[in-house]
């Protein structure tokens, strides 16, 4: 029963609207008649006030209505133009980060023959948080084995790792934290060199620091001549605090902060 009541209700409607219909085109058109029609076209048929015949429909409407009508078709209008207006602030933003992106890497001096390559961050592992990511580039994109990763920030770009898995349109990134990754490193406030080793946590160990060396914290850490992965120069972190002398040791080491959070980054840059 219940699908008959609903094809009644639908010929009702539209024996209705017929009807309606039939009655506006009988009677005469007095100003109500065609304000009536006006709106009713506007309803079903927005794009009938469109262009130049829109405009000549609009000079037989009656004012009130013409002024209800033209504001709707500003307020679509303006909607459009507001949409549009977003696509381009996003456009625009994604030219501005890719403008950075490659402000960093021009300022960055490549040994002859390398060439790099941006990628994004793809996945992220809880167990694996500070040891290693995956990126959305491989062997496709000339990406090899120990590869050179670093991440851009404020302007500059800092090291975040290594690669140590390469597949054909992915790989994997050893980060500096992991506690299986090394980099050779000088402090540059005195030039003394040592080797970065990760913790397995947000900061960085240096050790083999010259025991007559003077350590200030805040100093920053660099990437050596001696490495063998790393352009030199390439900021890795900053002293965060010296630890205390082992009397058994020959050399010192000091606490480091990372330059930024391996765990936040989005997007890295590989040297090919």
């Amino acid at each position: 029963m219940k699908p008959h009541r609903e094809d009644r209700t639908v010929n009702i409607i539209l024996a209705s609207l017929c009807s309606v219909s039939l009655l506006m085109m009988l009677l005469p058109l007095s100003r109500p008649i065609r304000a009536v029609r006006a709106f009713v076209g506007h309803v079903f048929e927005p794009m009938m006030f469109a262009g130049a015949e829109g405009t000549e429909r609009l000079a037989l409407v009656p004012s009130r209505a013409r002024q209800l009508i033209v504001a709707d078709i500003e307020n679509r209008s303006l909607k459009d133009e507001f949409a549009r207006v977003g696509l381009l602030r996003a456009e625009l933003e994604s030219l501005r980060a890719e403008n950075a992106r490659l402000s960093a890497s021009l300022g960055l001096q490549l040994p002859e023959g390398r060439g790099a390559v941006w990628a994004r961050v793809m996945e992220r592992d809880p167990l694996t948080w500070y040891q290693s990511v995956a990126v959305d580039v491989g062997r496709a994109q000339g990406v090899g084995l120990n590869a050179a990763v670093l991440a851009q920030d404020e302007g500059q770009l800092v090291v975040i790792g290594r690669i140590a898995e390469v597949g054909e349109r992915t790989s994997k990134v050893l980060l500096v934290t992991d506690e299986f990754s090394s980099v050779a490193a000088y402090l540059s406030s005195g030039t003394v060199e040592g080797l970065i080793q990760g913790q397995g946590s947000e900061r960085l160990r240096m050790n083999y620091l010259h025991s007559e060396a003077v350590v200030v914290t805040g100093d920053e850490v660099r990437t050596s001549a001696t490495s063998a992965t790393f352009p030199p120069g390439i900021l890795i972190g900053t002293v965060a605090k010296p630890y205390a002398r082992d009397p058994f040791l020959t050399f010192q080491s000091v606490e480091i902060r990372p330059a930024v959070d391996p765990a936040s980054v989005k997007e890295v840059m590989i040297l090919k």
